[in-house]
């Protein structure tokens, strides 16, 4: 997936969150190297931004989080719900266990 398309179908899922009642937050979409470095020495990622290059620095990830009443919360519908709409409908990564929040191309 291009990052235009990344971008566009990234979009077409945040409407689809909205239209059932989810309160998404976009996070993350484009990180440096550096900051890339700097979450993968926090243990937050397993890329470390020179050897194995994150989706983010390529813009062709996000992540996604959901608030309600300004507090983040679990989805209505789950995470596991959101990301088999985008592996089914926009042909995007599957869900990594350990990162709910994460959607790739």
């Amino acid at each position: 997936m291009t990052r235009v398309e990344f971008s566009y179908n990234l979009c077409q899922l945040i409407i689809e969150m909205f239209k059932e009642g989810e309160q998404p937050l976009i996070d993350f979409v484009k990180r440096s190297a550096e900051e890339q470095k700097r979450l993968y020495d926090l243990k937050l990622s397993k890329c470390d931004g020179t050897i194995i290059v994150s989706q983010h620095q390529l813009g062709r990830a996000c992540d996604i989080y959901f608030v309600k009443d300004g507090k983040l919360v679990e989805p209505k519908f789950g995470h596991e719900y959101w990301h088999r709409r985008w592996a089914d409908t926009y042909k995007g990564a599957e869900m990594i266990e350990w990162d709910a929040g994460h959607y790739e191309g």
